[in-house]
C-alpha cells in the first residue's frame, strides 16, 4: 500500500470508528512522510521518568484513562480520542532514565470548558501551534521496533535535507479505533520549526 493510501486508511479507520482525532492540516506530502500543522489545542497529560517506554506506557495510559472516565473536577466522562501521544525526551546515556509524557487530545466540545484533573500527576497542557514531520508504520510497537523506526525516519529526513527539525526529542503516536481485531496505526513525529 502506498504511503498516501495508508494515511487515508488511518483517517477512515479512526473517523469511521467514531473516535475523534486531534485536528491538523497536511502542509506537504512526501513519498514516505508528511508535514503537518497542529493548531493550538488542549491535551491532558501525565509524565514519568523511566528507562523503558514500554514500562512507562501502561501506568501513564491508565492515569489518563481514569481522567476521561470521570476522575476529573466535573466527574464527567470524556470521549476517547486519537492519537495517544508519547513525547520522549531521551536520557543522557544508554542506561539513564528518559522522560516520557503521554497525552490524550481533549475533544473540541471540552476545549473551552475543560474539566480539571483530580490526580496530582495529571494536568492539562495547552499545546501551542506546532509543525511535525510524520511517518506512519504498522506492526510491532515494542521499544526495539519503535527505536528502529525512529532511527530510520531520522535518517530519511536527513537524507532529504529537511531543515529546522528537532532530532533530540520526538513523539510516538498511536491510533486505535476501538473495534476488536482492528489494526493499530503508529506514527513517529519530529517537531519542525520552519
Amino acid at each position: 500500500m502506498a504511503l498516501s493510501g495508508l494515511f487515508q486508511t488511518i483517517r477512515g479507520a479512526i473517523t469511521g470508528g467514531g473516535i475523534k482525532t486531534a485536528p491538523y492540516t497536511v502542509i506537504r506530502q512526501e513519498k514516505d512522510y508528511e508535514e503537518r500543522l497542529y493548531p493550538a489545542q488542549k491535551w491532558v497529560k501525565t509524565r514519568v521518568e523511566n528507562i523503558s517506554k514500554d514500562s512507562a506506557s501502561s501506568a501513564m495510559f491508565w492515569k489518563l484513562f481514569n481522567y476521561i472516565s470521570g476522575q476529573n473536577s466535573k466527574q464527567i466522562k470524556i470521549p476517547m480520542t486519537a492519537p495517544v501521544t508519547v513525547f520522549i525526551e531521551p536520557g543522557s546515556g544508554p542506561n539513564c532514565e528518559s522522560t516520557f509524557t503521554m497525552a490524550f487530545y481533549i475533544p473540541s466540545e471540552f476545549q473551552e470548558d475543560t474539566p480539571e484533573p483530580t490526580a496530582d500527576d495529571v494536568s492539562i497542557e495547552e499545546r501551542p501551534e506546532f509543525k511535525v514531520l510524520t511517518r506512519v508504520f504498522q506492526g510491532r510497537t515494542d521499544e526495539t521496533a519503535f527505536v528502529e523506526q525512529a532511527v530510520h525516519f531520522g535518517e530519511l529526513i536527513q537524507s532529504n535535507k529537511e531543515t529546522g527539525v528537532d532530532f533530540d526529542n520526538y513523539f510516538f503516536g498511536q491510533y486505535y479505533n476501538g473495534n476488536p481485531g482492528s489494526v493499530e496505526i503508529n506514527e513517529i513525529w519530529f517537531k519542525k520549526s520552519d
